[in-house]
């Protein structure tokens, strides 16, 4: 089994498609519904890649450093956009509600304050297109 992207986009809207089906692969059974991905899931593959450094360096940014080639005011930077994104996602489904899709005005407010970087503003951006 290969691993997917879960922040696949509607061909269609552009929307995030979320999963409706799981199945077994020992005994086939499929179980049909609205399901919900974590706030982990929703992740972009760069901060995964981030968040399993972090992991790996037992949260020690000076260990991180060497690791992913960048200073450490700039890895402070990513944590807090990285705490930011989990923390926003976090409230949003403890409300019940999906998140609201921001315009493009407020993607490229977040790409300005550094909350985002220029691949998340442009995924963002690309699901906006009719908001």
């Amino acid at each position: 089994m290969s691993n997917i992207d879960s922040n696949i986009l509607c061909p269609v809207c552009h929307g995030l498609l979320s999963p409706t089906v799981l199945s077994c692969g020992h005994c086939d059974i499929r179980v049909e519904g609205p399901f919900q991905l974590n706030e982990f899931a929703t992740l972009s593959p760069e901060d995964l890649h981030f968040l399993r450094i972090f992991i790996r360096c037992e949260g020690r940014v000076r260990d991180m450093e060497p690791a992913l080639g960048l200073s450490y005011p700039t890895i402070r930077n990513r944590l807090t956009q990285l705490k930011n994104k989990l923390v926003g996602e976090y409230e949003e489904r403890a409300k019940g509600e999906p998140p609201k899709p921001l315009t493009t005005e407020e993607v490229l407010t977040r790409l300005e304050k550094g909350e985002i970087t220029f691949d998340e503003a442009m995924a963002l951006i690309k699901t906006t297109k009719g908001s």
